[in-house]
């Protein structure tokens, strides 16, 4: 039995291509929407439940999610094509993980601190409220782990970087200006930390990015990187004095 190609290799007829690129437009255009009308006008509101800031960042998410599963259905995708393939050993996956990891760091120590001088740094006043809040933090490391860690690796690594290739279409190039336009539209959906948040978030979509294509289009590591980090980060924010 002839194995199936990858969905980034199989042919693609013009209405096909455009189904998937009318996806792509209609994702980055309800996210940023939504994500403007939260960040705009419920902004110190996000983290509470009864707000409609935060069922809007929720709607969002579920939008992503929608978005990725359509065209899983009707091209007959398998999970594989979205980064979710089993390992191919356990030695692999963890060298990537920690790569990124340590990138992010080396980024946070050496870069980080000239971004920030340069251009201020990022606003994260969205989520004072986890200041000494035990139970907001606890809310807010389940949200950040489904629909940062998990979504947005799904998302912006997986589906856009693939889906990217596809319009592209074969070549020396493709992979890597895809990785590079997934990155920078990473780094455009969180505009809301100002330009130190878009740089920082879009060197990190590189990193990830090449990541994702070095660990064989798998993105377990990153999911575990990305809500590892994130998770440092709200703790810490819970650590300051209130």
């Amino acid at each position: 039995m002839q194995e199936k190609l990858p969905a980034r290799l199989q042919k693609y007829s013009p209405d096909q291509k455009n189904v998937i690129g009318m996806s792509v437009l209609f994702l980055l255009a309800a996210y940023f929407t939504l994500h403007y009308i939260s960040h705009t006008f419920y902004r110190g509101e996000l983290l509470d439940r009864s707000s409609p800031g935060n069922w809007l960042y929720w709607l969002n998410a579920i939008l992503m999610g929608a978005v990725v599963y359509f065209n899983k259905k009707i091209f007959n995708w398998s999970w594989s094509d979205l980064g979710l393939a089993k390992p191919a050993n356990w030695w692999q996956p963890v060298l990537v993980g920690l790569g990124c990891f340590v990138s992010v760091l080396i980024y946070s120590a050496i870069i980080d601190p000239w971004v920030k001088e340069v251009w201020g740094d990022i606003n994260i006043s969205h989520l004072y409220v986890l200041k000494q809040n035990l139970p907001q933090l606890i809310f807010a490391l389940i949200a950040v782990w489904i629909t940062a860690a998990f979504l947005e690796e799904l998302v912006f690594r997986a589906f856009f970087i693939n889906s990217l290739e596809i319009l592209f279409g074969p070549g020396k190039w493709s992979a890597y200006t895809a990785v590079v336009l997934s990155a920078v539209v990473f780094g455009g959906i969180h505009a809301y930390q100002g330009i130190s948040g878009i740089i920082t978030t879009t060197i990190i979509g590189i990193i990830f990015g090449f990541a994702y294509i070095i660990n064989g289009r798998r993105i377990w590591p990153l999911i575990l990187v990305h809500g590892l980090v994130d998770s440092i980060a709200l703790i810490s924010i819970y650590n300051m004095a209130g």
